[in-house]
C-alpha cells in the first residue's frame, strides 16, 4: 500500500510539474501600443522567453525597432507575409509598444519561411530575405544591424 502511495504521489507532483510549464508556456504575453512594461531593448527575447527561461510566456516572435538616431521606434507594426515585398498571405501581425519593442507569444507556424515588413510613422521598410525563426534580434544588433523603422 505504500509504494502505491509513493507511486501517485510521484504521479500526482509530475503532472503539476508538466501542466505548470504548459502554463508558462501558453501564458499569453503580447505587446501592444501606448504600453510601456516591457524592458530589455536590443536585446535577444528569447533568451529568457522560452521553456525554461525566467521571462513571463514563451515568444514566437520578439525584437525591438529603432529610428535612425538610436532612438526607440514607438508603437510599429511588423507583419509577416507568406512571399517578399509583402505579398502573399498575411500570417501574422504584431503591434509594438512606447519602448520599440514587439512580441507574441501567440502560435503560428513558419513554414517554409515567412517574410518580415516594418511600419512606422507612414513608411514600410521589407525584409527581402525569409525568416524562420522568431528571434529578431538574435541576428539584428549583433551579426546585422539593428531593425531601424524610419
Amino acid at each position: 500500500m505504500k509504494l502505491i502511495a509513493k507511486v501517485f504521489s510521484a504521479i500526482v507532483c509530475l503532472s503539476v510539474l508538466i501542466n505548470c510549464n504548459h502554463a508558462k508556456m501558453r501564458e499569453e504575453n503580447n505587446s501592444s501600443a501606448n504600453t510601456d512594461e516591457s524592458h530589455n531593448q536590443g536585446l535577444n527575447c528569447m533568451n529568457c522567453h522560452k521553456k525554461g527561461g525566467e521571462g513571463e510566456g514563451w515568444f514566437t516572435i520578439a525584437g525591438t525597432a529603432f529610428r535612425s538616431n538610436g532612438a526607440s521606434a514607438s508603437n510599429v507594426i511588423v507583419k509577416l507575409y507568406s512571399q517578399p515585398g509583402g505579398q502573399g498571405e498575411l500570417k501574422k501581425q504584431i503591434t509594438g509598444d512606447l519602448l520599440g519593442n514587439f512580441f507574441t507569444t501567440d502560435l503560428f507556424g513558419f513554414g517554409n519561411g515567412l517574410y518580415p515588413s516594418i511600419e512606422f510613422e507612414g513608411n514600410t521598410k521589407f525584409m527581402s530575405s525569409p525568416i524562420s525563426t522568431g528571434a529578431c534580434n538574435s541576428c539584428h544588433g549583433i551579426s546585422t544591424g539593428n531593425i531601424v523603422a524610419d
